[in-house]
């Protein structure tokens, strides 16, 4: 299957919640808690969030449909190093884009639709003057960490990203465009 990669609108929303709520536990360290997943979840990934990042400058909500037109990802980037300030000296190269949430419905994991996501983000990115993106996921991630290295992204160093009310350790990454 072949993923196309197109903005969110106002009606994508309430899907674009529901396979956050989906797939956010997946990247999530077996050792952390549903009472934390939930809050998190709740607090950043409900309709009102994601209504919020599609009215804020900078902010892009993506969706991947499938060749039938069904949802199976979804990415939000953020220009800059806004997503998290604490990470601007890990960031060699600017101009840069953060990808904030990068997920494809477990579903249609392995099927290629995560490099057809992030080839589309880019040449999106590319296009618009951008010479890196940069993300984070936790060190537990095996699989996530897995395709980003062999996709060319480079480990920066850590963050601490909070979960809930939870520490979590975060690996960052770097593609130089």
């Amino acid at each position: 299957m072949t993923a196309r990669l197109s903005d969110a609108s106002v009606a994508d929303i309430d899907a674009v919640s529901a396979l956050a709520a989906r797939t956010f536990p997946l990247a999530c360290p077996p050792e952390l808690g549903p009472v934390a997943i939930r809050a998190f979840i709740a607090e950043h990934l409900g309709p009102e969030a994601f209504r919020a990042h599609l009215v804020t400058p900078g902010h892009e909500v993506l969706v991947a449909r499938g060749d039938d037109g069904e949802m199976v990802g979804y990415i939000l980037l953020i220009a800059g190093t806004e997503m998290d300030p604490g990470c601007a000296g890990q960031v060699i190269h600017r101009p840069t884009t953060g990808v904030s949430k990068f997920y494809v419905d477990p579903d249609h994991h392995g099927g290629g639709i995560a490099s057809d996501m992030l080839d589309e983000v880019c040449r999106r990115c590319r296009a618009a003057g951008t010479r890196s993106i940069w993300l984070a996921t936790n060190v537990a991630n095996a699989r996530a960490r897995r395709f980003y290295v062999k996709r060319g992204f480079e480990p920066r160093g850590n963050r601490t990203f909070d979960v809930g009310g939870v520490a979590n350790t975060d690996v960052v990454y770097e593609l130089g465009l």
